[in-house]
């Protein structure tokens, strides 16, 4: 409505479809080996499928779709109206990560060292989430890597 757009169009829900699925679909793959291979040579603990329902629907598919509304369908294409594309994204990079916090704080990660490694994390994959929404003009594409990543993160935890 403050756009004076339909809202669909104005996130990147609609159009764009093929380029979209094509960019998730490799950078899903490109997940999926970079999560087997830290699996087998770093971390060493395997692959657990043994998901609750409740993490399918709130994790995998909730999570995604509303994080990446908000954060790359609103937030960085409205920045993106007022900053270059590399310093938006980095913005909503560094927004992205703080949403984060407070999950980090109830587990009580901010006393582990690793903490540092999770945010380079968080703000590399945010990265990558926002240049993909970039290059397809397609919310659904990261929707779908965001749906992927948080779902290889469940299952290699």
């Amino acid at each position: 409505f403050i756009e004076k757009q339909d809202p669909a169009t104005y996130l990147g829900l609609r159009g764009h479809g093929k380029v979209g699925l094509k960019w998730a679909g490799w950078v899903s793959l490109a997940l999926v080996i970079y999560f087997f291979l830290q699996d087998q040579f770093v971390l060493q603990k395997g692959v657990h499928f043994n998901l609750g329902w409740d993490q399918w629907v709130n994790i995998i598919i909730l999570v995604g779709f509303i994080e990446e509304v908000v954060f790359r369908g609103f937030i960085l294409r409205r920045l993106m109206d007022q900053f270059q594309f590399w310093k938006a994204n980095m913005i909503t990079a560094l927004l992205f990560l703080s949403i984060h916090f407070p999950i980090w704080f109830d587990k009580g990660l901010f006393g582990s060292p690793a903490i540092l490694g999770t945010f380079l994390n968080i703000i590399v994959i945010s990265l990558v989430f926002g240049y993909i929404y970039k290059k397809t003009h397609s919310l659904w594409s990261v929707i779908i890597t965001h749906s992927i990543y948080n779902l290889l993160a469940s299952i290699f935890n």
